[in-house]
């Protein structure tokens, strides 16, 4: 699906327009940065990265993402508390989301649900992973 909206991509984001936003959740800026510039420049989305989740339900008024990307080990909240508050906001129930860490918590992803990705991971398996939780 995606490489079919490559065309529409570089279209997009010479125009500045995109299909929606994603929520990137990850302090490791370098990493951060490669993932941002992969989802900008292989699919529709735009991506809003923040290093931390302490202002994600304030982001969540101001934004209206189409799926939030975690990490685990974050500073202040970890991927599952975040996951956890934003889906405990009844607008934000069925906001879906993929965590991608070095320290996957394997038991609480499965009970909630949630795709995960070992770091390090390919550009072919975020990609993939980004296309099955927003279909």
């Amino acid at each position: 699906m995606f490489k079919e909206q490559e065309m529409y991509t570089q279209e997009a984001s010479r125009s500045g327009v995109a299909s929606g936003t994603i929520f990137l959740i990850e302090d490791q800026l370098v990493l951060g940065m490669i993932m941002k510039r992969i989802i900008t420049e292989h699919t529709p989305y735009q991506v809003l990265h923040l290093s931390e989740g302490s202002h994600i339900l304030q982001m969540l008024q101001e934004h209206w993402p189409q799926l939030l990307v975690l990490d685990y080990d974050l500073p202040g909240m970890n991927g599952i508390e975040i996951y956890d508050l934003v889906h405990s906001t009844p607008e934000w129930a069925d906001l879906p989301a993929i965590m991608v860490s070095a320290s996957l918590p394997e038991q609480e992803i499965r009970q909630r649900n949630i795709p995960g990705l070992r770091k390090p991971c390919s550009r072919g398996d975020l990609l993939q992973a980004i296309e099955q939780a927003l279909n």
